[in-house]
């Protein structure tokens, strides 16, 4: 039931990427920018140790440790930091706007 439920809250993410105009498909072998994203929320939980549901609820407060001059923000690979930083911000404003609609 748990898997069933990171699945549900990542689909739900994948929408909310799509629906900001972001793409689906590589294009000219270029990064898929929902999957860039997507996967950035998984690494993130690996490094905190924590399942999707479990980052959902301090995503905030992970933030702003992973952000440019956090304490953690040199365990992301230089490679690909800025994407796992878009991708990690734009899963908080999902958050957030998920907490604002249950209200």
């Amino acid at each position: 039931m748990e898997h069933e439920k990171t699945i549900n809250l990542l689909n739900r993410y994948h929408l909310y990427l799509y629906s900001l105009g972001y793409e689906i498909k590589k294009i000219n072998d270029n990064h898929c920018t929902i999957t860039d994203y997507t996967d950035a929320v998984q690494v993130i939980c690996d490094l905190e140790h924590k399942n999707v549901e479990e980052l959902a609820k301090c995503v905030s407060e992970i933030f702003s440790d992973y952000d440019k001059g956090g304490s953690k923000n040199s365990l992301l690979s230089q490679s690909n930091n800025n994407r796992t930083l878009n991708g990690l911000r734009h899963f908080k404003e999902f958050i957030e706007y998920c907490n604002k609609s249950s209200l």
